[in-house]
């Protein structure tokens, strides 16, 4: 495969910071892929930006013959860039499944349009919940724009439209983005639509006056306003991560210089979370147990006392973290239907600990079967935490009911008052006389 290098400044900047280990959660290696070589000059801060957080960034052309995203049924990169729209063709014949694989084993992608995007990444694009508006159209906005400086607002480019709409995702954007008067972001490209899926976030929407047409006056305007997808991420129920940006020079140095700090922040912002640089959740255990003796039985019985505990980490700034930002997460044991949905409560963690523990105290149901030990997290914007365990429950022995309970006193002095009454019967039956019968046998014998 004949593979060409970034640029010779954005190798001088890995070598000066140093980077031996990437800040990836998942690996190191990415995939660029361009339509040409000389189209690397366009990406220089991206890369550059890339290889100084340590990954490390193979480019291709798209056209590549030798280009493959598996080899010996393995991955051959944990992330790939897809940053040339109209090509058509993709190494030796790769296909949508090759892509749908890619993901499927745990590589992230990301996926750049514009408004000569190609029937191939609509397609692949649609994979994911996402579809591009027609062939030809772009974005435009004669209010919020790029301005040229002019001061009258007449001037500027009327396709680079300015949004302040962003998703409520914390995990994915910085704060600069997700308070009340957030930042503006520069976008210029195509718009698409997102589905309703639950794995897809709209990140970025349009404002409510930007419309899509294929011309600046309008001409064949399709949609407008919010529902205006600009760029969305999808993470799949493997927590392989896939970001969608309608336009590809979103990452291209001649926007990034024009729009200034809050677009370079929104570019690293979606390019960390697509890599798995921050947002990422797991368990590293889980365990449970009865209270009384702080051990796990081959089984429980009905209304057994028992303590369920998870620890949870949290990936961001190349180092694992205790997790200690939710109040929401949740135990359930079903047997069909959740019998138990309770919260659980976040114990105290030690100074440097990476993972933190969640815990909670529960009365197991007065009902006996193979239940599920389940705790299912799933925020917008974290990784999925789904952890489960099969527990048999199991009714009381003939000896382990409680004897002599309060309530049953009354029933207790009923039988008891029975019983003596059906002695008293019979004592009087026994010794009781028969006076007539007696007399009438005397009579008898002196005749």
């Amino acid at each position: 495969m004949q593979l060409f290098a970034a640029c010779a400044w954005t190798a001088l900047a890995c070598l000066l910071s140093g980077a031996a280990e990437a800040r990836s959660a998942t690996g190191n290696r990415v995939l660029v892929v361009v339509p040409k070589p000389e189209s690397l000059q366009k990406f220089s801060h991206v890369l550059g930006s890339l290889e100084q957080r340590g990954f490390e960034v193979t480019t291709s052309q798209a056209g590549n013959g030798t280009m493959a995203l598996h080899v010996g049924g393995e991955r051959a990169f944990d992330h790939a860039m897809l940053l040339a729209p109209g090509s058509k063709r993709f190494g030796a014949g790769l296909t949508i499944s090759d892509f749908t694989r890619f993901v499927d084993d745990g590589g992230n992608l990301v996926l750049a349009a514009s408004s000569e995007t190609s029937d191939f990444h609509r397609r692949l694009a649609a994979q994911f919940g996402v579809e591009f508006e027609k062939p030809g159209t772009q974005v435009t906005d004669h209010v919020s724009n790029l301005k040229d400086g002019s001061g009258d607002g007449s001037g500027g480019d009327h396709t680079i439209v300015a949004s302040t709409r962003f998703a409520e995702a914390p995990a994915v954007l910085s704060r600069r983005f997700t308070q009340r008067n957030a930042d503006r972001v520069y976008f210029k490209g195509i718009a698409h639509r997102c589905s309703e899926s639950p794995l897809l976030v709209p990140l970025l929407s349009a404002a409510r006056t930007t419309y899509s047409g294929k011309d600046a006056l309008a001409d064949g305007t399709v949609a407008s306003g919010q529902a205006l997808g600009l760029v969305s991420v999808f993470q799949a129920r493997g927590n392989a991560r896939v970001a969608v940006s309608g336009g590809v020079s979103l990452f291209t140095d001649a926007l990034l210089q024009r729009a200034g700090d809050a677009n370079r922040q929104f570019v690293d912002d979606v390019l960390q979370w697509t890599f798995q640089e921050k947002a990422v959740l797991r368990s590293t255990g889980h365990r449970h147990f009865l209270e009384a003796t702080g051990e796990r039985p081959e089984h429980y019985r009905i209304n057994n006392e028992i303590v369920y505990e998870i620890d949870l980490s949290e990936y961001h700034d190349d180092a694992w973290h205790a997790y200690g930002s939710a109040d929401d997460v949740q135990f359930e044991a079903t047997m069909l239907d959740p019998l138990i949905r309770a919260t659980l409560n976040r114990t105290k963690a030690a100074d440097g600990a990476s993972a933190a523990t969640y815990r909670g105290r529960f009365r197991l149901p007065d009902r006996y079967g193979t239940f599920t030990f389940r705790v299912n997290y799933k925020r917008t914007g974290l990784s999925n935490v789904d952890v489960r365990d099969t527990v048999g429950i199991w009714p009381l022995r003939h000896d382990e009911y409680p004897r002599f309970l309060v309530v049953a006193y009354p029933y207790y002095v009923g039988a008891l008052v029975m019983a003596l009454g059906f002695l008293a019967l019979c004592m009087a039956w026994l010794w009781s006389a028969e006076p007539s019968r007696a007399k009438g046998h005397a009579k008898s014998k002196t005749d």
